[in-house]
């Protein structure tokens, strides 16, 4: 591609957000980052002094994360082994302004904690388009940090308990907030200070931190964030002082961005001109965009992190057009989903997890790949719009074969917003599913396609209904109990009539697809629970029963679409108008 000096900042914009402009950018700030870092922190800290080397040695121990979705792009996979597999995802529209600063009780990051707990320090990744710091790093990390250590001197003042194991000193145990002074104004700092407080409150009266005893073992030190960027490192916002690696009082936090911001540039296009040898003189190359991994969905064509790094080398080849390197992306997703479905998975329980002390796992699309489905479970529940060719015939097989019986449902669901109503409307049929194979001690699987969102909405539901909200999650006492005939009146002979494989009466299946098929389970719920006619759940409550789902499903992360669906499912019914 040859650069156009005549074409305006708004056209350059539409140029580099085409896939290949995207992927040399990304490819360019992934370029020796982390050796980068290394020298930059090796620079700020005493350089010179007899600790250097230490330092140096002890840098390089920590583990690399990528904050989820952009961060994921600029850590090849497999590349080093100081790359954690740690899960980490801190949203920058939880930092927003416009979000007043929020706390998400969905993205609690404990994993990152534990993790924190045995290497004492990490690196993080992330960028942005537009701003030298992702709202992620400047805003969101620090109120998690500061709430964090709030909590948990809060937790270990009702446990009475100093800690004496870890030396923790509740005097100098450090609960302030910690910005990027480059970023957050001493005005902006201290509106954000005064929100702590009631985000500490949030925290605590959700109980969504299951198990607080774990939680204050493992957080043995304050947490500290610190940035680099632009090769700095920044100050902080409330201090003079210069965030370090140094101080062993605490669990450092070391947010990284990757890219490079044009000097002089606006905040709304710091996009500019790069050709392949890194001179800016010759006329072949592409448009760099700092943070370019922003967005994958709307440019990305589907293609992952993982299957870029995989054949960035196709990708990346300097005589490809625009229209070339997206045609290449089509391709390699059609045989990367090729190869998906032709894929028989060694042990369906690899791609599952199992929820709690209940025979209840979750899975993705590759747990369910029949017929090793049937060497781990006796039921499946298919909560997606898509259905193994074979999975009916393989049914037919264990029972002619083996003279098993195997149970399966579909729920004819669409992926993300596609859906509109089939999940809220099949959800009762799901529910009557889980009742009552596990109350004949089989083994069930709910699965999805990454077993991330709807499958996760549908056991969040079951578990809403059928458990104590504690930890570790178990089936109520009562549940062996709940009576799933007398939902619907069965005809002398309709007892016979099973929907498909279920196992599950076809006029019972009928009933609950019915327009009030809803407030016709929940009714019976009520009378099986005897309960008072309110809510079973509320958000605060799904909030919680997602954190305790979590605990074993780690990336259960259904989306806002999702759990808006779930609260209407739950609070919107007619019977509970009078409240």
């Amino acid at each position: 591609m040859q650069c156009n000096e005549h074409i305006n900042s708004r056209q350059q914009r539409k140029l580099a957000y085409r896939a290949r402009n995207r992927l040399l950018s990304i490819h360019r700030d992934a370029q020796d980052l982390k050796q980068r870092v290394y020298d930059i922190l090796e620079s700020h800290h005493h350089h010179g002094n007899p600790s250097a080397s230490t330092l140096s040695t002890r840098m390089k121990s920590f583990p690399w994360l990528p904050n989820k979705n952009c961060g994921s792009w600029y850590l090849p996979p497999n590349n080093e082994l100081t790359t954690s597999s740690t899960e980490v995802y801190f949203k920058s529209s939880d930092g927003h302004i416009t979000s007043n600063y929020a706390f998400s009780l969905k993205r609690l990051n404990l994993p990152l904690i534990e993790l924190l707990h045995q290497v004492n320090s990490c690196f993080l990744v992330d960028s942005s388009v537009r701003k030298i710091l992702p709202d992620s790093f400047s805003r969101t990390i620090p109120v998690w940090c500061c709430v964090m250590n709030r909590i948990v001197q809060r937790y270990r003042a009702e446990f009475r308990q100093l800690d004496e194991n870890n030396q923790v000193d509740e005097a100098e145990w450090d609960t302030l907030l910690y910005t990027p002074a480059s970023i957050v104004s001493p005005d902006e700092y201290a509106e954000i200070s005064s929100l702590i407080d009631s985000r500490v409150e949030l925290l605590y009266s959700s109980k969504a931190i299951v198990n607080p005893s774990w939680l204050v073992s493992t957080l043995s030190k304050p947490l500290r964030p610190m940035w680099i960027v632009e090769g700095q490192v920044q100050s902080y916002t409330n201090s003079l002082q210069l965030s370090s690696v140094e101080d062993d009082k605490y669990y450092t936090i070391i947010c990284c961005n990757p890219s490079n911001y044009h000097e002089g540039s606006s905040s709304k296009n710091h996009i500019h001109w790069k050709n392949h040898s890194g001179s800016d003189e010759t006329s072949f190359g592409y448009y760099y965009t700092p943070g370019a991994a922003d967005d994958d969905s709307e440019w990305g064509r589907n293609l992952s992190p993982n299957l870029f790094w995989s054949n960035c080398e196709t990708l990346l080849q300097p005589n490809l057009t625009d229209d070339d390197t997206d045609a290449l992306i089509d391709t390699i997703i059609q045989r990367e989903r090729d190869n998906h479905l032709s894929c028989v998975p060694p042990n369906s329980m690899e791609h599952g997890d199992k929820i709690g002390n209940i025979d209840l796992w979750i899975g993705s699309y590759e747990a369910a790949k029949p017929p090793t489905c049937w060497d781990n479970f006796d039921a499946v529940l298919n909560i997606t719009d898509t259905e193994y060719p074979d999975m009916q015939e393989s049914i037919k097989q264990q029972q002619e074969q083996r003279q098993r019986k195997c149970f399966y449902l579909q729920l004819p669901v669409a992926e993300g917003k596609k859906d509109k109503i089939e999940l809220e409307r099949w959800m009762p049929v799901g529910l009557v599913f889980l009742i009552h194979h596990l109350q004949q001690k089989r083994r069930v699987l709910v699965y999805g396609t990454k077993g991330r969102d709807r499958a996760v909405a549908v056991v969040l539901a079951f578990v809403v209904l059928a458990c104590p909200h504690t930890y570790p999650l178990k089936l109520k006492e009562t549940f062996a109990g709940f009576d799933i005939d007398t939902i619907s009146q069965q005809q002398q002979g309709e007892a016979d009539n099973i929907y498909h494989h279920s196992d599950l009466h076809l006029v019972l299946v009928d009933v609950l697809l019915e327009k009030n098929g809803r407030e016709t389970f929940l009714h019976w719920m009520h009378n099986q629970a005897s309960l008072p006619q309110e809510p079973f759940a509320d958000k605060e409550s799904l909030r919680i029963v997602l954190q305790l789902v979590t605990q074993y499903r780690e990336n259960a992360e259904p989306t806002r679409s999702t759990m808006q669906k779930l609260n209407r499912f739950f609070m919107s019914s007619s019977m509970y108008r009078h409240i």
